[in-house]
């Protein structure tokens, strides 16, 4: 879509980086602003300006000082990337990208492990356990504590379904959040995808307000999809596991309904 805004100030340009674990709800967040305002630009997760070009998936980033640089060339108020499998490197990249906030994005487990194997198949999630476990860092999956790839290590032992396998890996990539200490960054926020299919309007007022610059919020709402209801279970060592990640997120500070 043609862009023919006058182009922002230097000193009035940001960056929102929208990190999380896969099938969160990132991509209807970055939806549900991309094209709904003059001010905004949406860098997608294989956009050439970012991603290398010896990564065969391209999705890794090119070193960070350049990254940043391009960045603040591009003439909009804001600019969203959700660089996902650099999630591991969240205060790193605001540290490089001036003017920069983050939004975690958290949905239930349950949910994630549905829709992993529903979009990448029932092997999926083993496959990014074991490459975790491997602990090749060039492999973005590997990026995590040595506590957490030891207990992941335990886990795949057992006789894992895909589900449970697809909320392992949900549990090991929300553990990063902790792991940077960012609840004590006040850069960094972090929206539950129920909270935003619940009360849209709401939450986008508070990114918004997080952001410091005014969004069209009621076209904005027009993006966001209602999720698939679906039903299953998980095993319930894995069932605790991952409850009692999530009841950690109770009262982080985060972009919640007004």
């Amino acid at each position: 879509m043609a862009r023919t805004a006058v182009p922002a100030p230097v000193d009035e340009r940001r960056v929102l980086v929208v990190v999380g674990c896969q099938r969160s709800g990132t991509t209807m967040l970055q939806q549900s602003l991309l094209d709904r305002s003059w001010r905004v630009v949406i860098l997608e997760e294989h956009d050439r300006r970012l991603v290398r070009t010896d990564d065969p998936d391209r999705i890794l980033w090119k070193p960070l000082q350049e990254i940043s640089h391009r960045m603040m060339q591009l003439p909009f108020e804001l600019v969203v990337v959700k660089p996902l499998v650099e999630s591991h490197r969240t205060i790193e990249i605001l540290n490089s990208i001036s003017k920069a906030k983050a939004i975690w994005m958290l949905r239930h487990y349950l949910a994630v492990a549905k829709s992993d194997v529903a979009r990448f198949g029932p092997e999926n999630g083993i496959r990014n356990l074991s490459r975790l476990v491997a602990g090749d860092i060039s492999d973005w999956r590997a990026n995590c504590s040595a506590e957490v790839r030891e207990q992941v290590s335990v886990l795949i032992k057992a006789d894992l379904s895909p589900l449970d396998a697809a909320a392992v890996f949900w549990w090991a990539r929300n553990q990063l959040y902790f792991d940077q200490h960012l609840r004590e960054d006040d850069r960094v926020r972090i929206l539950r995808y129920e909270s935003l299919i619940e009360a849209p309007s709401e939450c986008l007022r508070g990114v918004s307000d997080f952001l410091g610059l005014s969004l069209p919020s009621r076209s904005m709402v027009n993006a966001i999809r209602q999720p698939m209801r679906s039903s299953g279970g998980l095993h319930p060592s894995v069932e605790d596991l991952c409850s009692g990640l999530l009841a950690r997120f109770n009262g982080v500070p985060e972009l919640a309904p007004s």
